[in-house]
């Protein structure tokens, strides 16, 4: 019997990718009939009627077919394996599809009357939101067919976020973590981060964030190196927050000794990606500069994420009892909390100095990674991808799904960056909610001051190791 079941098994094995792909069609197919009676898409309130439903549906099993067919073509070794992973991808989606008819804080007060002025100007209307011209175009071009846009940007972001996942999972298998691939995957598909982000607020930058992690994954990989700068030209496109990944980025290309072309190809896509938007009416200029809004903007849509911009509050009033360094202001009205010794004049002066002022901030700390030679190469990525989410001003929730899925695995694989990374999970789980409720669990200044300490602790210039006695009784 045990012969039988280890050829079974074998045969299985050799046959994965057909297998996968045999699994993944029925998990679809199984899901779609799921949602036709009773599932998450059973009961969609702003469809408008049963054919644009059964339409939705259609693309969503399509789209869950697709996710599953990267699993599957990214992991072959072993099919009792792969059929969990494809179950867990399943799941999350389940999960993630339960925020579907959710209309959050973002999408009412911003994306939709954007979408609205969108009808009638297309891309030359007037974005309140701090995105880049190509992430409108994309805006523009989801929103285009019959199916309700909030529906249409959730599906978008939601199988952009399963994918990410699915790269996190590839990543510890390259590594070889074993069975704790599987135990990410679980732990990145149940994010809070990821389940607000692309289930409830439908954030664009999750987009941003697959492809830059597709570009980083081929360059770790020494594969495809024209490919993945072409990806991360387009990455940088749609969230200016990937251009604080060009010290990783050259890092690894220096490894797989990129040509200048290469690069060149990857600023060209940076460039043409706002031509849709020109011809669509946006003026060049305008196009062009929003590729910045993301390290320079305002931090408007993205407010509640722990970065730099966070230390000073914007000039309203229902904020400002918020921080203590307020109540120094002369003059400052005890019952309004108004002054007019900070006014949003101030706040924008105050802003913008403090998006260069970080920038110079992360270009030290890349400095001071260059000459640190005897740091992991996860401490060093993870101390990167943290100080880049902090001191960008304009990176969403979405953007900050790679980091918090990199802590993931940092507390799976890297015991001295445990605690750092638990903290920054949790600073960046009590920010999320903003796009969602417009209220956030923990303070954006108190936020930023975790991932700050937790930056410090594991840089070690706050230690938090024992003396000799300690570390004898910890070995």
């Amino acid at each position: 019997m045990k012969k039988q079941i280890e050829a079974v098994q074998a045969f299985a094995d050799r046959h994965s990718l057909l297998l996968g792909a045999v699994l993944a069609a029925l998990l679809a197919g199984a899901l779609a009939l799921y949602n036709v009676s009773s599932g998450p898409l059973s009961n969609l309130n702003d469809i408008g009627g049963w054919s644009n439903r059964a339409l939705f549906i259609v693309m969503t099993a399509a789209a869950h077919a697709a996710v599953l067919l990267m699993q599957t073509a990214l992991y072959r070794k072993s099919f009792i394996r792969l059929a969990i992973r494809q179950i867990l991808l399943t799941a999350g989606l389940v999960i993630l599809l339960l925020g579907i008819n959710q209309k959050t804080c973002l999408f009412v007060e911003q994306v939709l009357p954007l979408v609205r002025q969108m009808d009638a100007a297309a891309l030359a209307a007037e974005s309140p939101l701090n995105l880049s011209a190509p992430a409108l175009t994309v805006l523009y071009a989801v929103t285009r067919g019959p199916i309700y846009d909030l529906y249409m940007l959730k599906l978008l972001c939601i199988v952009c976020f399963l994918a990410l996942a699915v790269l996190a999972a590839y990543a510890a298998d390259r590594h070889e973590l074993g069975w704790r691939a599987e135990v990410l995957l679980t732990l990145c598909v149940i994010l809070p981060q990821g389940f607000l982000a692309a289930g409830c607020a439908a954030q664009i930058e999750v987009l941003s964030a697959l492809l830059l992690g597709i570009s980083l994954t081929l360059l770790d990989e020494k594969k495809h190196p024209f490919a993945a700068m072409l990806l991360y030209g387009a990455a940088a496109a749609v969230s200016g927050a990937a251009l604080y990944a060009i010290p990783l980025v050259c890092w690894l290309g220096g490894k797989n000794r990129v040509k200048p072309a290469y690069i060149a190809a990857g600023c060209a896509v940076v460039l043409l990606a706002c031509v849709p938007a020109i011809i669509g009416g946006m003026p060049a200029g305008k196009a062009f500069a929003s590729l910045l809004n993301a390290p320079f903007a305002l931090p408007e849509y993205a407010a509640g994420v722990p970065n730099f911009a966070s230390v000073f509050p914007r000039a309203a009033m229902e904020e400002m009892p918020e921080y203590f360094m307020l109540r120094q202001v002369s003059m400052l009205d005890s019952l309004t909390n108004a002054s007019e010794f900070y006014t949003q004049a101030h706040f924008v002066e105050l802003s913008h100095g403090m998006a260069f002022g970080a920038l110079a901030a992360y270009i030290g700390l890349c400095a001071w990674l260059w000459g640190n030679k005897e740091m992991s190469a996860m401490k060093r990525a993870w101390i990167l991808s943290v100080g880049a989410m902090v001191c960008c001003p304009g990176a969403g929730v979405g953007m900050w799904l790679t980091v918090s899925m990199l802590c993931l695995a940092a507390i799976l694989t890297e015991p001295e960056l445990r605690l750092p990374a638990c903290i920054v999970l949790f600073a960046a789980a009590g920010g999320c909610c903003y796009p969602v409720t417009g209220e956030t669990l923990v303070k954006p200044v108190y936020a930023f001051a975790l991932c700050a300490a937790a930056l410090l602790i594991a840089a070690g210039i706050i230690p938090l190791g024992a003396g000799k006695e300690g570390k004898r009784i910890h070995e």
